[in-house]
């Protein structure tokens, strides 16, 4: 394959009021790869710093309700006894207001038979919270974990800032992921290297780091994230041109390790509508792939346009409303203003406004809802 299509074709012009106006597909590949860190993730906001915490807890707005670590350790997202776990994080709440010896940590851990990955566990609870104060002391807690060696903590927190695009101005645990990586031949640490490096355009090195952790004699894809990494591989290998290996790490990540974004890639390098387009879409989309959801629709709405009786009505759209609505539930712009442009094809003019009242909330698609209305008035002006 020596060019890349986009995602699926732009539909033909809509029917009725809606003759000039055409219906939205996803974004084409080689941009998605250039612009997101997965298909199922809008595109990011600005980077922004973790802010400095705070020198001091009122224990009062930190602590988590009781009820709540109880709610923890019975679903099992936590393996220490609730009333254990909130008698450390008081004490901790009180050691870090009156002391700033170092090491306290770790010797009010031995005091209370809290380990450092218990803190993880504690942190991951607290970060769930509601509160900001709560947030706030589980991310402490996390710091502190890594700054034990607790080399889960460090990834982490790496990994969270790079779900939400930011740069911590605490860099010590960048440097035990770079330890863990060079000297500790650590592969998730190789892996989540190469991810922070394409993240900061280095791709040549984040591609470098990501093969030493999928590959042999360094690496293999035996620990936790080698799908994710092979998806960054794939994604590298499209924005150098090389589609044959970036197939190549996507068919890899999703029929070995079976990872929803990588079925999605994969849809992208077939010819549209084929059968093997289709099952890597219903693939990604049965996993929550919003883009799978959304193309899906499309593909459904491309085979209604080309019946020459129009649909009447949203339940004639069939499946393709069913796909929208599922990917705009879960705040997929684009299926959002399709589904609005649906609702005026077939006259129900107020549930289209609604849909794009939703759209403007979004900043990846608010112009395009907002030039929609604008245009909608002034076709209303033009016919009264």
């Amino acid at each position: 394959m020596t060019s890349l299509r986009r995602s699926i074709p732009l539909l033909g012009q809509c029917h009725k009021s809606l003759s000039s106006r055409s219906f939205h597909t996803s974004q084409n590949l080689a941009a998605a790869a250039k612009q997101k860190p997965s298909p199922r993730v809008t595109k990011a906001t600005p980077r922004a710093r973790v802010p400095n915490l705070p020198k001091q807890y009122n224990p009062k707005d930190a602590l988590p309700p009781l009820a709540f670590l109880q709610s923890a350790a019975k679903a099992g997202a936590m393996d220490l006894e609730a009333e254990k776990a909130f008698e450390f994080l008081a004490k901790y709440l009180e050691r870090a207001r009156s002391t700033t010896k170092k090491g306290w940590e770790q010797d009010l851990c031995k005091v209370h038979g809290v380990t450092p990955q218990h803190m993880v566990t504690l942190s991951g609870v607290l970060r769930r919270c509601p509160e900001h104060s709560q947030q706030t002391l589980g991310l402490t807690l996390a710091l502190a974990a890594s700054e034990m060696g607790e080399k889960t903590a460090t990834f982490e927190l790496i990994q969270s800032s790079i779900n939400k695009n930011q740069v911590f101005e605490n860099s010590a645990p960048m440097q035990r992921l770079g330890l863990l990586a060079k000297k500790g031949k650590d592969a998730e640490a190789m892996a989540l290297l190469g991810k922070v490096l394409f993240g900061q355009g280095k791709e040549d090195e984040a591609l470098e780091w990501l093969r030493k952790a999928t590959q042999p004699p360094t690496g293999s894809l035996e620990f936790p994230g080698s799908a994710d990494a092979l998806v960054y591989e794939g994604r590298i290998l499209l924005k150098k041109g090389d589609m044959k290996g970036a197939e190549e790490a996507f068919k890899k990540a999703a029929l070995e390790l079976d990872e929803p974004t990588a079925y999605f890639y994969l849809s992208q390098l077939q010819e549209s509508g084929s059968s093997t387009h289709e099952v890597y879409l219903l693939k990604a989309a049965s996993s929550g792939v919003l883009e799978a959801m959304h193309n899906l629709g499309a593909l459904e709405l491309e085979k209604i346009e080309k019946q020459q009786k129009k649909p009447t009505s949203m339940a004639d759209y069939g499946m393709a409303t069913e796909w929208f609505q599922v990917a705009a539930a879960d705040g997929f712009g684009m299926s959002m203003i399709n589904l609005a442009l649906m609702c005026k094809a077939v006259g129900q003019d107020e549930d289209g406004l609604r849909w794009l009242n939703k759209a403007q909330q979004l900043p990846e698609v608010r112009d395009q809802a907002t030039n929609t209305r604008r245009k909608w008035t002034e076709q209303r002006k033009m016919s009264t």
